[in-house]
């Protein structure tokens, strides 16, 4: 990747473009990209040789772990993603999108000029949500970045540019003014190959009008190509929060997680909201929710302890599915409290029954390996996505959000920097946070071919 050797300010002026011609426009932002000289440090690199893509049925182990880059600790690290030969990290904590080279397992380059670890609810731009949050590639070298303000950015890596912006305002909670900032930020995003269009989500958007309480999560669905147009948006009535998307080429439709919720008032459960996967078709407009996949925990046998203020042990928590659709349109749902092996074209739960691990928030298929993985409990959960059944739970004490390099069968967990123990304390990173390095035991078959991490 040939990135800048300098830093590159870029100012642009975020785009609001939708169909709605009175959405806000979102705040003049400075972007940098930056080369960064390659670390001297080999260490991780001589292990991961010794595991060279590794047999892909092995026991999965910790290799080795990359230092989080500074300036900050790193204690905001918010999602992992692969794409080509590259793995990034969304770093709050520094306002970074940090690029380290998947193989040589270095820092190469840095996107900076985010939000950072900011608030929501204030109602101003510095109080309008964190970021960046996540990412997404319409190519290999076209990231979509999500940041607070409602702004994800479309940045080239590889020439170095700001392409442009797009703000996902809507009125409803955005006032236009300095101080009616209420949509929050822009979370989990996905692309869409079939239709090049990219799905953002605003998970928490609050009303303009006080007391600014929580209105409907809602996504917006964007033109992946020139002028980034939004083409239209679709809310989750009653729902207050929103995980991965996820596109389904089998089905031609959008994958979405909606949070569920019940309202109790004096001990007695007055309203109940079943978390769900949401079914969209992005060839019809305007956009709707054309059939949803209801996941309720009660049914499934899976409940909490009964509390006054839960007085029926009902469990809610929807997080994010995989990147990617596995075998036999078999995906994982971490809902429940448990990664839940759902059907996606047919929404039908084909192992609801995993309790060895949890379900993690941010979820990953390798198709490397054919696993799924998701790191909750200090654990990395290693799932067989081919049998939709556990596999082991690997040491991972700190780790989150797991992501994987297929060609190689890595897998990247982020460890915040911690004052306890964690998987980076053995390599004396624990004040720094790091990035863990898994990888399946031996070496593999010469003759094994390499894995295509697209989709």
């Amino acid at each position: 990747m040939k990135l800048v050797a300098l830093f590159l300010a870029v100012i642009v002026t975020a785009l609001a473009l939708s169909c709605d011609s009175e959405q806000p426009v979102a705040p003049i932002t400075t972007l940098s990209l930056k080369k960064v000289a390659p670390s001297t440090d080999n260490t991780c690199q001589d292990v991961v040789r010794d595991h060279d893509k590794g047999k892909k049925d092995a026991h999965v182990v910790l290799l080795c772990a990359i230092q989080s880059p500074g300036p900050l600790p790193v204690s905001q690290g918010q999602k992992g993603w692969v794409d080509g030969s590259h793995y990034y990290l969304a770093n709050q904590s520094n306002k970074t999108l940090d690029i380290f080279d998947a193989d040589a397992l270095t820092l190469t380059g840095r996107v900076g000029g985010f939000a950072g670890n900011l608030g929501a609810g204030g109602g101003t731009a510095l109080t309008n949500g964190p970021g960046p949050s996540a990412i997404a590639f319409s190519d290999h070298r076209t990231a979509w970045v999500s940041d607070g303000n409602s702004v994800t950015w479309i940045v080239d890596v590889e020439a170095g540019t700001i392409l442009g912006s797009v703000n996902t305002s809507i009125a409803a909670c955005d006032g236009g003014t300095a101080t009616t900032h209420y949509c929050g930020r822009a979370n989990e995003i996905a692309y869409d190959p079939e239709h090049q269009q990219i799905l953002v989500q605003n998970p928490s958007p609050l009303a303009v009008a006080a007391p600014h309480g929580a209105i409907d999560t809602y996504a917006s669905i964007i033109n992946a190509r020139p002028p980034y147009n939004i083409v239209g948006t679709v809310a989750f009535p009653n729902r207050r929060g929103q995980e991965a998307p996820v596109y389904d080429k089998q089905t031609h439709r959008w994958l979405t997680a909606v949070s569920g919720r019940q309202v109790v008032t004096a001990g007695v459960v007055t309203e109940l909201y079943h978390q769900y996967v949401a079914v969209i078709d992005p060839s019809v407009l305007p956009l709707t929710v054309e059939k949803q996949f209801d996941i309720d925990c009660t049914a499934l046998g899976i409940t909490v302890a009964v509390t006054p203020a839960n007085p029926t042990g009902r469990t809610f928590g929807i997080n994010d599915p995989p990147n990617a659709i596995g075998p036999d349109q078999n995906m994982v749902i971490p809902g429940c409290g448990r990664p839940l092996i759902m059907n996606a074209a047919t929404g039908a739960f084909v192992n609801s029954g995993i309790t060895q691990v949890g379900g993690g928030n941010e979820t990953w298929y390798n198709k490397g390996d054919k696993n799924f993985y998701t790191t909750v409990g200090g654990f990395v959960g290693v799932i067989n996505a081919r049998t939709a059944q556990w596999t082991e739970n690997v040491d991972a004490v700190g780790g989150a959000n797991p992501a994987a390099w297929a060609r190689k069968n890595r897998i990247f967990a982020i460890v915040n920097a911690s004052a306890t123990a964690t998987v980076c304390t053995a390599f004396g990173y624990q004040t720094t946070g790091c990035i863990a390095v898994y990888g399946h035991e031996g070496k593999a078959d010469k003759d094994e071919p390499d894995a295509d991490d697209d989709d």
